[in-house]
């Protein structure tokens, strides 16, 4: 039977627009990723008390032959960062402190505040290139934007907290269910300079933003307000296995591949990693994880909240924060959180890029 000709021009286009950059991922299965448990120096987990989820790392960032992480609210580590050998899992250091500067007359009113907060919120960490700055958000209480400064050696540097500016939102934009919590999650840099995205992690519509700012601004002002970029996520599909998981962000890491700037997106609760299209400000693709133990167990509650790209290595890396409050991260089929799980002890996953962008070769 003869093909209409209506019918071949359509084939054709669709065939065409599925190898542009911008077109939208196919059903596949998810992705299996069995992670490391994250330990300290001497391989034992770092476990929890009362209120403390043990390590509860937010954020992730490759350093050139480490990754840097954030303690969260909860963490047994509240204002720390993590510094985490990819290949062992292991810290390579103790906890390392952010310390503000010692008060003084006149100071920005800011560092009075944060000395007052035991445990800053910190989600989000991105660096400078070609040095040792880096910047920092947190969430919930004040929403700053911070630059620390890492002193001393590299493997175990000091953290100097430099500057805080408080972060102000677009008008109207409210977080879901008026949850202080469900604000700024991540940030990361354009490869233009002095323009840096945040991730907004889930907005009263039930959808993420990418707000952007500029950091000329840090330098003047006690303030600065960000600008929604209006990134198109209505027409994401739920996980067919996670049908009631509404979409959020939780870490964004930009990249530049065959001339196109992206932004790789993690999203907590649908377990999966979203690759958004700057130049046409939509979700273009996106790749299902299925995050296990390292012996493959399946999970009940993973929670990756921390996204690390390598792109000279051709790698990311996720981390997640078992903040399990209502026992939830434990293996899948088991009604109580036992060894590691009852230890909230993270896991750290690695992937190839090559997995997000499928028969492309350019960097």
């Amino acid at each position: 039977m003869k093909t209409p000709l209506h019918t071949t021009v359509f084939l054709a286009l669709a065939a065409a627009l599925g190898s542009l950059p911008g077109s939208l991922a196919g059903d596949t299965a998810p992705l299996e990723l069995r992670g490391k448990w994250v330990l300290d120096s001497t391989g034992t987990a770092i476990g929890p008390d009362s209120f403390r989820r043990g390590l509860q790392p937010s954020a992730l960032l490759w350093r050139g032959s480490s990754l840097l992480s954030a303690g969260d609210q909860r963490s047994q580590y509240p204002g720390h960062l993590f510094n985490i050998d990819p290949v062992s899992g292991r810290l390579l250091c103790p906890p390392l402190k952010i310390t503000p500067p010692d008060e003084k007359p006149g100071e920005n009113r800011h560092f009075k505040t944060y000395r007052s907060i035991p445990n800053s919120d910190f989600e989000g960490l991105a660096a400078i290139p070609g040095g040792r700055k880096l910047y920092g958000i947190t969430e919930d209480k004040v929403p700053w934007i911070s630059v620390l400064n890492l002193e001393g050696p590299t493997e175990k540097p000091t953290v100097k907290l430099e500057s805080l500016v408080e972060i102000r939102f677009p008008e109207n934009l409210r977080p879901w269910q008026n949850d202080r919590n469900f604000r700024l999650e991540g940030i990361a840099l354009a490869d233009t300079p002095g323009k840096a995205y945040l991730a907004f992690e889930r907005a009263a519509d039930n959808l993420p933003r990418i707000l952007e700012l500029s950091l000329a601004e840090l330098a003047t002002s006690e303030s600065v307000t960000a600008r929604d970029l209006g990134i198109s996520f209505s027409h994401v599909s739920r996980r067919k296995d996670k049908k009631k998981s509404l979409l959020n962000i939780n870490d964004i890491q930009f990249l530049r591949r065959d001339k196109r700037a992206w932004l790789l997106a993690l999203a907590r609760d649908q377990e999966r990693i979203l690759l958004i299209d700057l130049e046409s400000a939509r979700v273009a693709r996106w790749l299902d994880l299925d995050l296990r133990d390292p012996a493959g167990n399946r999970i009940h509650w993973v929670s990756p909240e921390g996204l690390a790209i390598d792109q000279e290595g051709g790698r990311l890396w996720i981390i997640n924060d078992p903040d399990s409050v209502k026992g939830n991260y434990r293996r899948r089929g088991k009604k109580k959180a036992s060894g590691p799980y009852a230890l909230y002890t993270p896991l750290l996953f690695e992937l190839k890029l090559s997995e997000l962008f499928p028969g492309e070769t350019g960097k």
